[in-house]
């Protein structure tokens, strides 16, 4: 019997919100604020400013940006770097996700030609090599998310992977699905779900969600190695249509600003929840 519940479930409405956040979301709701304005120079702002300049301090990235969810970042990213090229993926991460979307489907939308290499349950460095040519846009990584494949299985990891871009000069997106801004390998969860140290493993674009292990608003947060991929990502037409309004803006820049000053362990309820000690869960239970 599981005596102290379930964290995280979609159909719980995954992440609770933490009492700041959802006094923040209250505040740009019922008033004006300063969304797109500059209020030193009365001149037009961009509303994104605020939440990019704390994944860039919180990350490391060189840049980063947040649109509706990880799908839509996904999307885009593929839509910049790869619309009307190759985009190669090991067959054994073309996986479907909640509500029957699928990771094919998600690259078709995105104007982009998928090329899958290996199999199922196998895929080596030579498939990849194999699969480059002329038309290849990117080399795309995606998290199995809600499965495993064990026993006769082989994969390329992301470092090898990202090597295997720099030498054919390709630029290496993951779709992390799951992330925190924080390192807790020491406290239990993988060591791949930390979205910085997946950046400094070779990935060039990371996308993961601003809610699930974050613990925000529903939300797709994008780090990138390389400004000019995020400010091409901005300018995409598609970056318009997947943009955050003022309300998960708020909730997401308090997210942020709690991991920023080292209080996110405290107040996230789903880090709480994480992190709890087996002697607490223990009493609960």
């Amino acid at each position: 019997m599981n005596a102290t519940g379930i964290v995280l479930h979609t159909n719980l409405g995954r992440a609770p919100l933490a009492p700041g956040a959802a006094a923040a979301v209250a505040r740009a709701a019922e008033g004006y604020g300063d969304l797109e304005l500059e209020l030193a120079s009365g001149e037009r702002g961009n509303r994104m400013r605020a939440v990019a300049e704390k994944l860039r301090l919180i990350s490391g990235a060189a840049d980063a940006l947040a649109v509706n969810n990880c799908a839509a970042a996904v999307l885009l990213a593929l839509a910049t770097l790869g619309r009307g090229r190759e985009v190669i993926v090991s067959r054994g991460e073309l996986v479907e996700i909640g509500g029957a979307f699928r990771v094919p489907a998600i690259l078709e939308a995105a104007g982009v030609r998928l090329v899958e290499v290996g199999t199922t349950n196998r895929t080596h460095p030579r498939d990849y090599e194999a699969a480059i040519g002329p038309e290849t846009a990117l080399l795309l990584k995606v998290h199995r998310s809600n499965f495993a494949v064990s026993g006769f299985v082989a994969e390329v990891g992301l470092r090898e992977l990202a090597e295997i871009g720099e030498r054919h000069g390709l630029p290496v997106v993951e779709d992390l699905g799951s992330g925190t801004l924080m390192d807790l390998s020491s406290r239990g969860l993988p060591a791949s779900s930390f979205a910085p140290g997946r950046l400094a493993e070779g990935a060039d674009v990371v996308c993961f969600s601003g809610d699930k292990l974050l613990g925000g608003p529903q939300s797709g947060l994008v780090l990138t190695k390389d400004p000019e991929v995020a400010e091409a990502m901005r300018r995409n037409p598609l970056a318009r249509a997947l943009r955050l309004d003022k309300l998960v803006l708020a909730a997401l820049d308090w997210t942020l600003a709690t991991h920023l000053e080292g209080r996110a362990e405290q107040e996230i309820p789903v880090l709480r929840m994480l992190l709890a000690s087996p002697d607490a869960l223990e009493v609960r239970a």
